[in-house]
């Protein structure tokens, strides 16, 4: 089955998610060895890929729309800094053993079934460098719009939905079950966060939770 490929929301907004990185990321950035090889899985138009390329590190991601991935490599150019950005689905991507130092995944894994995180996952795993990062970021069930999900997608797992029309899944995390994603590494960093999203569409509010971890 075929995902959402955000396409046309990225071609209906300038920049769909901001261009300022993470701050999680910016502030450990120094746990990464020097000239590290750093995966953005859902690079986007590059705002966290692009921070990390400035400083030098070998930046690598993916994304399923052309347009994100063209975007990014327009503002590669534009800043100068070299990066490796492709169409392509995490499913199916191959993720070398132990080739990364960072691997991204911001806002990624709500839009899977709870069988597919677990394989995206062990992917992300097997391709962590010893002492490598994972950073993930993700809704929660305390998500303002889980209710109106509720009307309109089939539940079709816990905390998981499916839209027919859109051809999207969104699930929604529980704490444990989030924490669970990383259970054998080390926190490094962990926030349940309560924000106003001004980055696109209307003001509003998401709950998430944010983790980054080490191998």
């Amino acid at each position: 089955m075929n995902q959402y490929n955000w396409e046309e929301d990225y071609k209906s907004n300038d920049i769909l998610w901001g261009l300022k990185p993470n701050e999680v990321l910016t502030r450990y950035v120094k746990l990464l060895p020097e000239n590290g090889k750093v995966l953005d899985i859902g690079i986007g138009e590059g705002r966290n890929a692009l921070f990390f390329a400035k400083l030098g590190f070998e930046v690598e991601g993916i994304d399923l729309s052309q347009t994100a991935v063209q975007r990014c490599k327009e503002l590669s150019n534009k800043y100068g800094v070299q990066l490796k950005a492709s169409v392509n689905d995490i499913l199916s991507f191959d993720i070398s053993s132990e080739k990364y130092d960072l691997i991204i995944l911001s806002n990624v894994l709500n839009f899977f079934t709870p069988d597919e995180i677990s394989k995206i996952i062990n992917k992300v795993n097997t391709g962590l460098r010893k002492n490598g990062l994972i950073y993930i970021t993700a809704f929660n069930i305390a998500e303002p719009s889980i209710e109106s999900i509720k009307k309109k997608y089939e539940e079709i797992d816990e905390n998981t939905y499916f839209n027919h029309n859109k051809n999207m899944n969104l699930h929604y995390f529980t704490e444990t079950e989030f924490k669970g994603l990383v259970s054998e590494y080390e926190i490094i960093s962990f926030s349940n966060s309560y924000s106003l999203d001004l980055s696109h569409g209307k003001p509003h509010y998401h709950s998430s939770f944010e983790i980054l971890s080490r191998k």
